[in-house]
């Protein structure tokens, strides 16, 4: 069982990194406040797909690009279990939007010169 805590820092790395907006409820301008209690227990718990068109399991191509990171451990089981109850679609594939913005910028530079 993962404690509040890491639960916590999972779903921000989530949110920053592939840009997972569940959880999230916008109290102000520019204020969020995340559920993570909630998450931990959609996670644990829930018994049928909170999305049914949602529902998606990792490809091996995502599982191996996923392993050689340093959250992959962690990271693989939690998607594959969002993936089960339809909560992200990982057949749209993850993309960091802001990984991939740089790399946009940066090709867009090279063709440039």
């Amino acid at each position: 069982m993962v404690s509040m805590e890491d639960m916590g820092v999972r779903l921000i790395i989530l949110q920053g990194a592939y840009g997972y907006k569940g959880f999230t409820e916008q109290i102000g301008e520019n204020t969020y406040k995340t559920d993570v209690k909630a998450f931990k227990e959609a996670i644990e718990n829930a018994k049928e797909p909170i999305d049914a068109s949602k529902v998606s399991k990792l490809s091996s191509d995502q599982i191996k690009v996923l392993q050689g990171a340093s959250s992959g451990s962690w990271l693989i089981p939690l998607l594959n279990r969002m993936g089960e109850l339809g909560m992200m679609d990982l057949r749209e594939g993850l993309v960091n939007p802001k990984v991939f913005q740089y790399t946009s910028t940066i090709n867009a530079y090279k063709r440039s010169i």
